[in-house]
């Protein structure tokens, strides 16, 4: 279900940005997998996934996976150790990066900073 199909309007408020196109809300719990505590950030990921296979052409029959093959697709791209794949570790956002690289050519963009002055022009990436 595509929850901002359901946000009422907002008395007093100028402006409200929502998502276009359909997509399924993944939610703690909601595939019989108890991941309270750990979980938010593979079911972000899996909620931008289902974004990308009902929005994007040729992605509408991928279905978007499991927690558990999120954890095995992170050990075979070897970003995670093998026994990362049936744990309760959390991912972040260089993870979702990753995944939706792997999967749909999605790239997202890493720009390592150190803590020494930037050297060439990395000054313009950021």
């Amino acid at each position: 279900m595509s929850l901002h199909l359901l946000v009422p309007p907002v008395r007093g408020v100028q402006e409200t940005s929502l998502v276009r196109g359909q997509y399924e809300y993944w939610h703690y719990v909601c595939d019989g997998v108890d991941d309270r505590g750990w979980g938010c950030g593979y079911r972000t990921l899996q909620t931008v996934i289902s974004w990308i296979v009902n929005n994007k052409k040729g992605s509408s029959e991928e279905p978007v996976p499991s927690i558990a093959e999120i954890q095995d697709i992170l050990v075979r791209m070897e970003d995670k150790p093998g026994g990362f794949s049936g744990s309760r570790e959390w991912i972040g956002s260089v993870e979702v990066a990753l995944v939706l690289d792997q999967l749909f050519d999605v790239p997202g963009p890493q720009l390592q900073c150190l803590s020494e002055p930037l050297q060439g022009n990395a000054e313009d990436d950021l």
